[in-house]
């Protein structure tokens, strides 16, 4: 029975990490549309602008579809397992822990590569803001 639901386990974290590699692909083209937008920004192009911010909304919305998806997950597997992804989604595990095999590498390598795309998109997001509302900025002070 152990090695059913050892595998069980496994599948299950291979489906997470397709809803994270999904995920990734997301926050890839938000980063994307960013820097779209703040090239646009920077030609004046208030049209392209929102057109732009419109469709990273959209891929914001697959976002939040894909971490719910995740969470659901989350809520079906064991406290111990529930507890590994929570931390690894968090950043708080280093890349080369991997007590689940290779799923659960899959899913680290992915967790920091969504990561680090998303500071990378703050980046560019904060300076396009500074921009636009200068001291009445959502960065201001942060």
């Amino acid at each position: 029975m152990t090695c059913d639901m050892d595998e069980i386990y496994m599948q299950t974290l291979m489906e997470v990490a397709k809803i994270l590699q999904k995920k990734y692909n997301c926050m890839s083209e938000i980063f994307r549309l960013t820097e779209e937008a703040a090239q646009a920004l920077g030609r004046d192009d208030k049209v392209s602008v929102q057109m732009i911010l419109g469709m990273r909304g959209e891929e914001m919305d697959r976002i939040r579809e894909c971490d719910k998806n995740v969470g659901l997950f989350r809520d079906g597997m064991p406290p111990e397992l529930a507890d590994w992804l929570s931390e690894a989604l968090e950043g708080k595990l280093p890349v080369t822990e991997d007590p689940y095999g290779k799923e659960g590498a899959v899913i680290l390598r992915i967790a920091a590569n969504t990561r680090s795309v998303w500071e990378r998109t703050m980046v560019v997001d904060r300076r396009m803001n500074m921009r636009l509302s200068g001291k009445d900025s959502f960065y201001t002070d942060k």
